[in-house]
């Protein structure tokens, strides 16, 4: 049924070999909690094989939609650009057979499928890994493949409450507040691709591949950590909700202008005095030069309110951009609060080259990080489900065509 088993390399991935990944072939059978994770390792040159159910990934039905209202929406294409994608039921053993067949000639397997599904379609890593030993398996699940919560359902919303980040998100006067976007999902599909970077050189240098275990949970805490339970261990605080001040940094916040707001974070002695000074010269204000502000941010933590009022005493006579750029000059962390407008406007995004223009003509978000030699490569086409069935299953796999009509009629694939 299968030609012989090919390396990724010899396979071919359809990219250009520049990519720092060029050469690599990764499978994901990911809903909306991996395709992150796959969409780093597509950028980054690999030949990323997306697995979806027979009527697609249903992540392709989340809004917001672009201008001409078709599927799939934004985060979609963004998330699921320059991959390939199969549709498969795997609840069909022939369709089974041919996921191993394809996984069988991978580097890298990401999946998020519930605790025990693979393993009871006799598709979990143990199987996997005895037709291919190098193989690299990195499984994405809200709390993890062990321990009490390993069978618990959860969503973004969830995983944020859970972590602790929503804890110390908002007003202490307001109703939960919840994380812009998807953060629970950006966290788990970085780490994950970190995770299984190194991973995959370990395999590439042993012969051994390994199995990956991600719980989202903890990673969105572990990227919360300087507000949650790492605060009370370093400095004996106990983090709450205190709108968008940080606990790490006293003074931190938003604070009015003429025109908008900026935010500031404090951190270092000398960030204080240099801001110290600054309010002086222009309010005239002395009581801010006392020492007993002086030193650092957990000194501050008592009179944090009343150096809100300081700071908003200055700021309100300028705007946004002044204190942007006389802050910079006198090293002091302001930043403008920018809405999406403002983003898509923004001068140093514009000079940096970041967002790239997509085949439907849209701007997307660009590289989170840059390679001299290796370049990134984003943008790249938004595949239909099912796309790459034939090319696949038929050209890759050598699946005979008379098998392959026969499966699309039995519902396989």
């Amino acid at each position: 049924m299968f030609r012989g088993v090919a390396t990724a390399a010899e396979s071919g991935s359809g990219k250009a070999a520049q990519g720092a990944l060029a050469g690599t072939r990764v499978i994901e059978l990911a809903d909306e909690s991996g395709c992150y994770c796959g969409k780093l390792f597509a950028d980054m040159g690999a030949d990323v094989v997306k697995v979806e159910p027979l009527g697609g990934d249903p992540a392709r039905g989340i809004n917001p939609r672009a201008p001409d209202g078709n599927e799939p929406g934004l985060f979609f294409r963004c998330n699921n650009s320059g991959k390939r994608s199969v549709t498969l039921d795997l609840e069909h053993a022939g369709a089974r057979e041919l996921f191993a067949g394809l996984v069988a000639r991978a580097d890298l397997l990401i999946e998020t499928t519930p605790a025990g599904y693979l393993d009871q379609r006799g598709l979990g890593y143990g199987q996997q890994s005895q037709a291919n030993p190098a193989l690299v398996a990195c499984s994405i699940t809200p709390h993890g493949r062990s321990g009490p919560r390993a069978r618990w359902k959860a969503s973004a919303l969830t995983v944020e409450a859970m972590s602790g980040s929503m804890h110390v998100t908002g007003y202490a006067e307001d109703p939960p507040g919840r994380l812009a976007g998807r953060q629970a999902w950006t966290a788990a599909g970085s780490w994950a691709a970190v995770s299984s970077m190194i991973a995959l050189w370990h395999a590439r240098n042993t012969g051994r591949g390994q199995w990956i275990d991600i719980s989202a949970t903890e990673c969105l805490a572990s990227v919360a950590h300087i507000t949650g339970v790492g605060k009370y261990l370093d400095d004996g605080i106990v983090p709450r909700r205190s709108g968008p001040g940080l606990f790490a940094s006293v003074p931190s916040g938003t604070y009015r202008c003429t025109d908008g707001l900026v935010y500031l974070m404090v951190n270092r002695p000398s960030h204080w005095k240099a801001l110290a000074a600054w309010i002086n010269e222009t309010t005239g204000n002395k009581e801010v030069l006392d020492p007993m502000f002086e030193g650092a941010s957990s000194a501050r933590l008592p009179h944090r309110e009343l150096l809100d009022i300081f700071i908003n005493e200055m700021t309100a006579s300028f705007t946004v951009d002044q204190v942007y750029r006389e802050g910079q000059r006198r090293r002091i962390a302001f930043s403008p609060v920018n809405t999406l407008a403002d983003l898509a406007g923004d001068e140093q995004l514009a000079a940096r080259g970041y967002f790239v223009e997509g085949e439907d003509g849209l701007r997307y978000p660009g590289a989170p990080f840059r390679h001299s030699a290796t370049p990134w490569q984003g943008g790249g086409h938004v595949p239909a489900a099912g796309e790459h069935n034939r090319e696949l299953l038929l050209g890759e796999l050598g699946l005979d065509a008379e098998r392959f009509e026969r499966l699309v009629a039995e519902g396989a694939l």
